[in-house]
């Protein structure tokens, strides 16, 4: 599990459920991957995303991450 550096210590790991706001609106997902930037190094979590198509991803940064909706 990784630590992301807010406010408030919040632990990601690989299967965990996760939402996030986006532009086109809250979006949730399981977590698949973590990954660094290759530009800047900021960790982002690969997450699968609910309601789509099999094997959609999006980059999440850690820090967007809130935490999951039950």
């Amino acid at each position: 599990m990784l630590t992301t550096l807010t406010d408030s210590p919040r632990k990601i790991a690989l299967g965990d459920r996760v939402t996030f706001d986006t532009d086109e609106g809250y979006q949730a997902g399981i977590v698949n991957d973590l990954r660094r930037d290759v530009g800047n190094g900021e960790l982002h979590a690969w997450v699968e995303l609910d309601h789509h198509w099999a094997g959609m991803f999006r980059a999440v940064p850690l820090a967007a991450i809130l935490p999951a909706l039950s």
